[in-house]
């Protein structure tokens, strides 16, 4: 009888895309090369440009296919860490956070989560202005250019420093970043939202829930007050007998002092 092949899992390296110099991200241990596309994998960017001051920065990668046993990737996210942005806050200033929907020319789909801080507390109006001004700007900017010449200029911190230059005329500004970019798959997200169930099933499912819930409640409630009730009858009872047994103890003891007064009345005479 021949033998069964047995397959055995291998060591596969991922390189970062050519923005970073196809440095080698890491490795990944699967059957057969294909299995590694769609993988995601998050590395920090100090690590990637060997600049210690991007060490705030985390970016995400994801496999997007296969070359002589190597898995590519291509940058799906841009994130700063969340200790980083908790220092930038500071008291007596505006923190105006933003975050909407824009594509570049290659019509590659982003959310964009800028952050502007400015040097000093503002009006409503200052920063409702400075929040249309931004995010005018910044449509305008990334809709001219190609999403690897994007990634370039949010990497080489180009399109902060513009956006920056862009805004000071309106209010001084102390910190301009773009702390969060996310690539968005529509056609990927449009599936995901027509598999879901209608809002109305939802509805009725939750009110099902809300209604069992309510239904062991009060189960549970009426359990309890036959458990409390079955307790009190229980202690009713027995006082009931402690009482009766007291009385007949009483009487016994009655009885005998009855019995015993003619016999001390004849020993007396």
């Amino acid at each position: 009888m021949a033998k069964l092949k047995v397959a055995k899992k291998q060591w596969y390296p991922i390189l970062a895309p050519k923005i970073f110099r196809n440095s080698v991200l890491g490795e990944t241990v699967v059957f057969e090369p294909e299995q590694m596309v769609g993988k995601g994998i998050t590395y920090n960017l100090a690590n990637l440009t060997k600049d210690i001051k991007r060490q705030n920065v985390n970016i995400d990668f994801e496999v997007n296919g296969v070359q002589d046993g190597k898995a590519l990737t291509h940058v799906v996210g841009y994130k700063i860490i969340p200790s980083s942005l908790k220092r930038m806050a500071r008291r007596n200033i505006e923190k105006i956070d933003m975050s909407f929907m824009c594509s570049t020319s290659d019509k590659k789909n982003m959310r964009i989560k800028p952050i502007i801080i400015t040097r000093a507390a503002t009006k409503g109006s200052i920063a409702s202005k400075i929040r249309k001004n931004a995010q005018d700007f910044l449509l305008k900017y990334i809709n001219e250019i190609s999403y690897d010449n994007f990634l370039n200029d949010l990497i080489g911190h180009k399109i902060q420093s513009s956006l920056k230059d862009h805004l000071k005329k309106t209010y001084p500004l102390r910190i301009c970043e773009i702390r969060s970019m996310e690539v968005v798959d529509l056609e990927k997200k449009k599936e995901a939202e027509s598999q879901k169930p209608p809002k109305k099933v939802k509805k009725a499912k939750a009110k099902e829930v809300k209604e069992e819930k309510i239904e062991k409640k009060a189960e549970s409630k009426e359990k309890k007050e036959e458990k409390a009730s079955e307790v009190k009858e229980k202690e009713v009872k027995e006082k009931h007998e402690e009482v009766k047994e007291a009385k007949t103890e009483k009487a016994d003891e009655v009885k005998a002092e009855e019995a015993k007064e003619p016999q001390k009345e004849a020993s007396e005479q």
